[in-house]
């Protein structure tokens, strides 16, 4: 039996731990090939190499656009054409308005706003030759609803989302589909640096199923948005939170 992915080929950023890895093993398991990066080269060897030849793991710090390109050029080289993109990687800060230093900020947009941008462009440039295909851009409900003290973060998040909406419109008609991912609380390291140690608590509390989700827990989605069962599907957000943002 197929799988849901089977023959297509994936790029993913930051998929060396969380949500990342997670999402990473399952499309090698729905039958894809997937070249994935991200800033822990030891992680992201030993994630490639427990996956037996079908996922192929390229150093990317995602704020260098001259990275993107090569991660890019490699996987168009080693397979010929890619077929889904995940911009994934993020990183987070919790402060108050009054104390974001100017670099704090730069730095926060340039993971989670320029790197999604640059990732989505060199993207796109690959898919055009191919034929078309599917981008998912992992955003927040910070980019959708207000939370004190992550003016930084929301900004970044809030810039997916519109981005995303824009290329969607604008790629569709060269078929190539575009779409985000909002996942709320999950246990992963980014909650946790992002908020404070006790945000796992903090994050079920305030989650309607009374509960943080997995990393694998946002597989499901991410697999629907790059299959073919989501043909129709562009310009829209899917949120996995738990009813956080109902």
């Amino acid at each position: 039996m197929e799988g849901r992915l089977s023959g297509k080929i994936i790029l993913l950023s930051g998929g060396t731990r969380g949500m990342g890895e997670a999402q990473v093993r399952g499309m090698v398991r729905e039958g894809a090939q997937v070249v994935f990066g991200g800033r822990d080269r030891d992680a992201g060897t030993a994630v490639a190499a427990s996956l037996d030849g079908k996922a192929h793991f390229v150093p990317l710090d995602v704020t260098k656009p001259e990275e993107w390109k090569t991660v890019v050029d490699f996987a168009v080289e080693r397979f010929g054409r890619i077929d889904g993109l995940v911009n994934n990687a993020g990183v987070g800060a919790t402060r108050p308005l009054i104390d974001i230093g100017d670099e704090e900020w730069a730095g926060i947009i340039a993971v989670n706003q320029n790197g999604v941008f640059w990732g989505m462009r060199e993207g796109a440039r690959a898919m055009l030759q191919s034929g078309g295909g599917s981008i998912v851009n992992v955003a927040s409900p910070a980019g959708t609803k207000a939370h004190a003290n992550l003016v930084a973060y929301s900004a970044a998040k809030a810039a997916v989302i519109g981005m995303s909406r824009a290329a969607a419109k604008e790629l569709a008609p060269r078929g190539i589909r575009v779409n985000v991912l909002i996942p709320g609380f999950f246990a992963t390291r980014l909650l946790t640096e992002t908020t404070n140690s006790e945000a796992l608590v903090r994050g079920a509390q305030l989650t309607p199923l009374g509960r943080v989700a997995q990393p694998e827990e946002s597989v499901g989605a991410v697999l629907f948005l790059l299959s073919d069962e989501s043909s129709f599907v562009t310009g829209t957000q899917v949120v996995v939170d738990g009813g956080y943002t109902a």
